[in-house]
C-alpha cells in the first residue's frame, strides 16, 4: 500500500516529515495546483486500487487570479474521487489564510469557506475521510502560517501531520 499526496503546496511542502506518514509515500502534490490539476497528478502517480490518496486543493482555486467557480471545483473534485478506484480517499479542506499578512485583493477566508464547504460535501457524498484543516489550525491563529499568510508554518505542520497520519490509518 502506498500513500499518495496530490494537490497543492499544503502537501507538496511536506518532505522531511514524509516518513511520519508511512514507509511508502509518494508526494505528487505541486505548489500552485488547483482542482483542475488533479487529473494529471493522478495520471502521473499511476494510482492503483491499493493506494491511499490524500488530496489538498481549494486555496489556489479561490485565488483571484484563478477564480475556479465553486460549482466547477465541487464537480471536478467529486468526479475525480469517484472515477479513481483507490483503497481510501482523504480530502483536506483548505486551511484558510492569515488575512492580516495578505494585501488587499488577495485570498480571503470568506471566499475559501465556500471551497471548504464544497470539499466537505464531496467527502460526505463519496465516503472520503475529511480533514478540516481550518478547524485544526484556528486555535493557533497567525502562528499556523508562514509570513506570507498562505503557506503553513512549522507550527501548522506539527498540527496537520498527525491529522493526516490518523486519516490515512486503515484501522480508523
Amino acid at each position: 500500500m502506498r500513500i499518495v499526496l496530490l494537490g497543492d503546496s499544503h502537501l507538496s511542502r511536506i518532505q522531511r516529515e514524509l516518513p511520519r506518514l508511512g514507509e511508502r509515500v509518494l508526494n505528487a502534490a505541486v505548489g500552485g495546483a488547483t482542482v483542475l490539476d488533479l487529473e494529471q497528478q493522478g495520471d502521473d502517480a499511476l494510482l492503483t486500487t491499493d493506494d491511499v490518496v490524500v488530496v489538498s486543493v481549494g486555496t489556489n482555486d479561490g485565488a483571484p487570479w484563478n477564480k475556479v467557480p465553486v460549482s466547477v471545483f465541487h464537480r471536478t473534485l467529486k468526479d475525480f474521487v469517484v472515477s479513481r478506484p483507490v483503497r481510501l480517499w482523504v480530502v483536506m479542506a483548505p486551511p484558510g489564510v492569515d488575512e492580516s499578512r495578505l494585501g488587499t485583493g488577495k485570498r480571503t477566508n470568506a471566499v475559501l469557506d465556500a471551497y471548504r464547504g464544497a470539499t466537505a460535501a464531496v467527502a460526505e457524498s463519496t465516503s472520503a475521510r475529511l480533514i478540516d484543516s481550518r478547524a485544526l489550525l484556528r486555535p493557533h491563529g497567525s502562528r499556523a502560517f508562514n509570513g506570507d499568510g498562505v503557506h503553513l508554518s512549522g507550527v501548522g505542520y506539527r498540527l496537520l501531520l498527525p491529522a493526516v497520519a490518523k486519516a490515512v490509518c486503515l484501522e480508523s
